[in-house]
């Protein structure tokens, strides 16, 4: 083991990148985050995720294509039957959720119809990439990129004026106000469509909730500074604690295992390696 005063940690470590999604994880279970990026495993996607990522292709599909709600969900469902390919408990989950993603695109649609057609992304691509330098620390080395993709982008027409970013998630719960980590997301959004465009945009997360009494939820980004603040204060965080060693069993093992933490959901075979 080797403590690396003056080394840049991400460059140690072989990280030539970061996201949002990383710099969160490190922030919310750093063990999750040091078994993925430092161990490289690679984590298993469960249902919720699978079927949030069919619901944005069947509302993609209505809003790049203008298919009717029957066609989205059909996409949706065909989506989510391939991500599930080997789940065990395949035939139950698929019906269970199907009248709850066609209700999700749906109630998605009728709100973000009205807004007119997104930004067309680059051939090949569902999503916008972005891509912002982030300070760590002074001197030369001391900047890493941030590599992420953002839902919908609206910048023609009416909102040729007033740029609009907006981003989809699917939920069981409500909420009523910004989390830490959706704020990051929402503010390096912000910042990103900023550096491209020369203006600032409206960043605003359309939350499809599983229920059906109040099924959706807008929150709007008004206080990026402080969001920016604390990724950048997480990221130099990370940094510094990859410079504690250039032995990564040694840093896996400085932290401490969360089993409760729903990163390690899907994941007790890597667990189990881990830390026995």
């Amino acid at each position: 083991m080797k403590v690396m005063a003056d080394a840049n940690g991400f460059i140690t470590h072989g990280i030539k990148r970061i996201s949002v999604s990383n710099v969160n994880k490190f922030r919310e279970c750093p063990s999750a985050w040091a078994a993925s990026y430092l161990a490289k495993h690679r984590f298993k996607a469960g249902w919720a995720a699978w079927q949030g990522n069919a619901v944005e292709s069947g509302v993609e599909h209505g809003l790049f294509n203008g298919g009717s709600i029957d066609d989205c969900v059909k996409i949706a469902v065909d989506d989510l039957n391939e991500r599930s390919l080997f789940a065990s408990n395949k035939l139950e989950q698929m019906e269970k959720r199907k009248p709850i993603m066609s209700r999700m695109i749906t109630n998605a649609l009728e709100q973000l119809l009205p807004l007119g057609e997104p930004d067309t992304p680059p051939e090949g691509s569902r999503q916008w990439e972005i891509n912002i330098p982030v300070r760590f620390r002074k001197g030369e080395g001391g900047v890493i990129n941030n590599l992420g993709y953002l839902d919908f982008k609206y910048t023609t027409g009416k909102h040729a004026e007033n740029p609009l970013v907006v981003d989809l998630k699917t939920t069981s719960k409500s909420p009523s106000t910004w989390s830490l980590s959706h704020g990051i997301q929402a503010a390096v959004y912000e910042r990103a469509v900023q550096q491209e465009l020369g203006q600032k945009p409206t960043v605003k997360f359309l939350y499809c909730l599983t229920r059906q009494r109040d099924p959706f939820t807008w929150l709007e980004m008004n206080d990026s500074a402080f969001y920016l603040k604390q990724f950048k204060k997480t990221i130099v965080q990370m940094e510094a604690f990859l410079r504690l060693s250039d032995d990564t069993e040694t840093l896996i093992q400085a932290l401490p295992y969360d089993p409760g933490s729903f990163y390690w959901n899907n994941a007790e075979d890597i667990a189990k390696e881990i830390y026995g």
